[in-house]
């Protein structure tokens, strides 16, 4: 895992690119992320989404929309993005895991989906998609700028070697629905 000190170092030889980038954000072995102002809501209703479905969650979501606050209910779950756009090289994996600070308050910023994989922005910096969830009894207040996550870089020992077929959603806008289907359907393709 990167110290601060390698971060830096990482970032000035194009191995990690963090933009907006910010020493204070620094801390001794994580860089941390602050919360975006791009969101989508998932509607409720009785109907089960069935997700290993082409499209399966475009009548679910609501569209994607900005706001500078967002008032998050008990229980509910929001897609988010972060503020910051990160590119990471082929010897570089990222995870990112909710602030303490942010636990206290029973907000999740991921629900498992902590993995950045190798080359993840490389061909243009990305936000990173949240998966916010409130665990509180009580309506949470966030804003946009807020810190929220740590991201921590790890070094392979050895290189990924650069793939044609990236995931679905690198480049992608971090609040696109789920497109679990749409990536990995050829798994029940006949000799795949």
């Amino acid at each position: 895992m990167l110290a601060e000190t390698a971060i830096v170092a990482a970032r000035a030889a194009g191995d990690v690119e963090l933009e907006p980038f910010s020493d204070t954000q620094l801390r001794g072995a994580s860089y941390v992320l602050r919360l975006g102002d791009r969101f989508r809501r998932w509607t409720s209703g009785a109907t089960p989404v069935e997700m290993w479905s082409p499209g399966a969650a475009e009548d679910v979501l609501d569209l994607p929309f900005t706001a500078d606050r967002l008032t998050l209910q008990p229980g509910e779950f929001v897609l988010a993005a972060t503020l910051e756009r990160i590119g990471l090289g082929q010897t570089l994996v990222g995870t990112i895991s909710p602030l303490s600070h942010v636990a206290r308050f029973g907000l999740s910023a991921t629900l498992g989906a902590d993995l950045i994989n190798p080359g993840f922005g490389s061909g243009a910096p990305t936000p990173v998609t949240l998966e916010l969830f409130n665990h509180n009894r009580r309506a949470l207040v966030l804003a946009t700028g807020m810190p929220i996550a740590h991201l921590r870089l790890i070094r392979l020992t050895g290189e990924v070697p650069k793939r044609e077929r990236r995931s679905i959603y690198d480049g992608a806008d971090p609040v696109v629905a789920p497109k679990l289907y749409e990536e990995w359907c050829t798994l029940l393709e006949p000799g795949s």
